[in-house]
């Protein structure tokens, strides 16, 4: 399935949408949508109370399935939607209703939480807010990494907020504790070498300031998008040379609020 331009900046607002909708939203009754992945000729959304909302292109919902667990995040792999709750349990659940538990938590901290999942076509990575990275290709067993302890003295310490998946790499980002964005990849999820931040304008090079909320893969484009603070869109291609900034467009913010 194709990720066209316009497709990416609608998730990319959309997610932001949703994100600064959780802070002023805590006690709202509707449940807030956590996350939206393209899916199809559409898009599937999850929110936190384990709905999960199948949409066309217009936001109008088609189909819907419910599952009992809170959801943090999901993807799509295979044409099934992998959700991943707050402790790490991961269940499946098809558009035709079926749903089955692949794993129970995996989390020891009970502290920490997940943030997001990804998946590749040959392994699949959760993430969690302090840096604990959770590998597995059958969802039978797994290979738990901490970033932060693995990468002590090299890297500073991150507070992670989002992971993506292309076709054969990951992306993975989060804010530093000076406030500085951090954004790191990896072929198979087990070495990470930090991304090149700084983009050009009109000749002068800059570096990105703004934190991280979301990222995504855009297919069409062979680029990570990753949906920043103060509406900006920060696209990360093969060549960090050519990465760009870019400011969303905030019509989008309303057309996307459908998926509310």
């Amino acid at each position: 399935m194709g990720l066209n331009g316009k497709w990416c900046w609608k998730l990319f607002l959309a997610s932001i949408f949703m994100w600064l909708g959780s802070v002023s939203d805590t006690f709202a009754v509707t449940p807030v949508t956590v996350d939206v992945k393209p899916y199809s000729d559409g898009f599937v959304s999850a929110r936190a109370d384990g709905m999960v909302v199948w949409t066309d292109m217009e936001g109008n919902a088609s189909d819907s399935v419910r599952i009992r667990m809170e959801i943090a995040a999901i993807d799509v792999r295979d044409g099934s939607v992998l959700a991943v709750s707050p402790d790490c349990r991961v269940m499946s659940v098809e558009r035709s209703g079926r749903s089955r538990r692949l794993c129970r938590s995996q989390l020891k901290n009970k502290w920490d939480r997940v943030v997001g999942i990804a998946c590749t076509k040959d392994n699949s990575l959760v993430l969690t807010e302090s840096g604990v990275i959770l590998s597995t290709t059958t969802f039978d067993s797994f290979n738990s990494m901490d970033f932060n302890l693995t990468y002590s003295g090299y890297y500073d310490d991150v507070r992670f907020c989002a992971i993506s998946a292309s076709d054969n790499s990951f992306c993975i980002a989060g804010t530093y504790y000076d406030g500085m964005p951090a954004v790191f990849t990896s072929a198979t999820g087990n070495v990470w070498s930090e991304r090149e931040l700084t983009y050009t304008k009109g000749g002068e090079t800059f570096q990105l300031e703004q934190q991280p909320l979301r990222l995504a893969y855009d297919r069409r484009m062979d680029r990570f998008v990753m949906a920043c603070s103060d509406g900006w869109l920060f696209y990360m291609p093969g060549c960090s040379h050519c990465n760009d900034r870019a400011k969303g467009d905030g019509s989008v913010w309303h057309y996307f609020s459908l998926l509310e």
